[in-house]
């Protein structure tokens, strides 16, 4: 800026502020410095919303940052601003958006309210003149009609002040009213400033009118068999300053009103100290309850599931002794005997990831030797849907794994890279040795996973619309149960993919 407009800019008895249209102050004038107490070289690349108290910030942001970006201005809105010594000062904010050299920029200028107290003196000050001087008693009743117009003016201010913040009030209750979780603010004594509606339900749905020392006696642990400590309650440690996320407890458990609730806390600080807290309460009472059902049917059918496959594998083993069998015949049964095997495998990963744990078998192996077999065990279907394997393996790669499991690995993504291409097309399998570590990577050309597709890739049970609509088997555990063995030898899978253009899967495994 030139000379005579800085001057101007700093000599001006309100206060200005330039900001880019994210709130970043770009700069500031003196008269806004001396009233705060900030240091000008402080304020400027901060955010103006550092300015301003927790309510004021959420005022700013649902109404005069939309009128900006909408009408390009903003009107006289009331707000506090923090001094540097933690005071409060009255203010009216106004603003205009305009262009300028480098982009758009808000420009807001505050008056200071607090000059009220100021015109008050001046009617003191007129009253005695009139007192002292009746001979001109017309001049200071013009002098005083004149502060009575500027006074009725602050009044003016002053309701629409009020009116704004009782609107204020208004919508954050409607919003908070509005919102489908439990929400609790705390202050920094860790007594209760807010609630909405939805906790009041929640609450009162679970531990009806229990008081605070009656309801501690009810917060269990997710066995539900454990009380949680006093310390470690949500309330106390949100009170503390500690910031957590979807932890669940429960409510009265064993009673007819025990519920599952979701928690979730984040601190409120005001100058990097912690004022306060927000929590969050969600029932997930159902959610958990369908986990569970759908864990036991799991393991139901899994245990189902053994039995005959167990004989299966026993037949196979009879057959495969008798050594007048053809080729043809002996390498098509030992096929069956290996899918055979990993479908046994499968289920006890299914029963597996019902209980939550399975025993790892390491010894060093050629991993190079397990893909090979996993793509001769997928070449029937590579054929039959018209797709090309490529190999890139070394002859001999040796690392400390789960034989077993790791063939599981290489079946899964060789046969997901079959399955998901239906039309033809080309898988390519790679294994090669990185310094410390083992990367394989399987690549195909097939249908590919949307960005929403690919955020829920690893989630137990779920299929892609692709995969349901071109009837592609499976039952969505694959790459569930894929990850969680490469994460139990210490491994990474990563993945791209691209909608039409194919996916890329990629397992990271230590040597050792």
């Amino acid at each position: 800026m030139d000379n005579s407009y800085e001057a101007h800019f700093h000599a001006a008895a309100s206060g200005y502020l330039v900001l880019a249209t994210d709130g970043t102050i770009l700069d500031v004038n003196r008269t806004l410095v001396s009233w705060t107490g900030h240091s000008r070289d402080g304020l400027i690349g901060g955010n103006i919303v550092d300015l301003l108290p927790v309510g004021d910030r959420f005022l700013f942001a649902s109404h005069a940052a939309p009128q900006l970006a909408v009408s390009g201005c903003f009107n006289e809105m009331a707000v506090e601003l923090l001094s540097a010594d933690g005071k409060r000062i009255p203010a009216l904010l106004s603003g205009v958006r305009s262009e300028g050299d480098d982009g758009w920029l808000d420009r807001i200028s505050v008056f200071n309210a607090s000059e009220r107290r100021s015109y008050e003196q001046e009617l003191i000050a007129a009253l005695r003149k009139a007192e002292a001087a009746e001979a001109s008693r017309a001049a200071v009743e013009a002098e005083l009609r004149e502060n009575q117009r500027e006074l009725e003016e602050k009044d003016r201010i002053l309701e629409a002040n009020l009116a704004e913040s009782r609107k204020r009030e208004a919508l954050l209750a409607t919003v908070l009213d509005t919102a489908d979780v439990g929400l609790l603010v705390l202050g920094e004594q860790g007594e209760v400033l807010l609630t909405n509606a939805h906790l009041a339900s929640v609450w009162r749905a679970a531990v009806g009118n229990a008081s605070v020392a009656e309801m501690e006696q009810l917060v269990y642990r997710p066995d539900r068999e454990t009380l949680v400590p006093t310390p470690e309650q949500p309330f106390h440690r949100a009170a503390d300053g500690e910031s957590f996320s979807n932890e669940v407890i429960w409510l009265a458990p064993g009673s007819d009103k025990q519920m599952a609730v979701d928690i979730s806390a984040r601190p409120i600080r005001t100058d990097g100290i912690v004022s306060g807290s927000v929590l969050a309460f969600n029932d997930v009472t159902r959610l958990v309850q369908a986990v569970a059902a759908q864990e036991e049917f799991v393991a139901s059918v899994s245990h189902e599931l053994r039995t005959p496959l167990t004989s299966i594998l026993g037949y196979l083993d009879l057959a495969l002794e008798d050594e007048t069998l053809s080729p043809h015949v002996s390498t098509a049964l030992g096929v069956a005997l290996r899918n055979s095997e990993r479908l046994l495998s499968l289920v006890s990963d299914l029963l597996s990831v019902a209980s939550g744990s399975k025993k790892m078998e390491r010894r060093p192996v050629n991993l190079a030797e397990i893909v090979r077999a996993g793509l001769m065990s997928v070449t029937p279907k590579a054929r039959a849907n018209a797709v090309v394997l490529e190999e890139d393996l070394p002859a001999c790669l040796t690392a400390e794994v789960d034989p077993q499991r790791l063939a599981q690995v290489v079946d899964n993504l060789l046969s997901n890279a079959v399955k998901y291409s239906p039309g033809g097309g080309t898988v390519s399998v790679h294994l090669r040795q990185e310094r410390e570590s083992i990367r394989l990577t399987v690549s195909d050309t097939g249908i590919g996973m949307s960005p929403a597709e690919r955020e829920q890739v690893f989630t137990k049970f779920f299929r892609s619309r692709r995969a349901v609509a071109s009837a592609v088997p499976g039952v969505g555990l694959g790459l569930v149960i894929t990850k969680n063995i490469v994460e139990d030898h210490g491994g990474e899978l990563t993945f791209i993919s691209e909608p039409g253009r194919g996916s890329t899967f990629s397992v990271t495994l230590p040597v050792r």
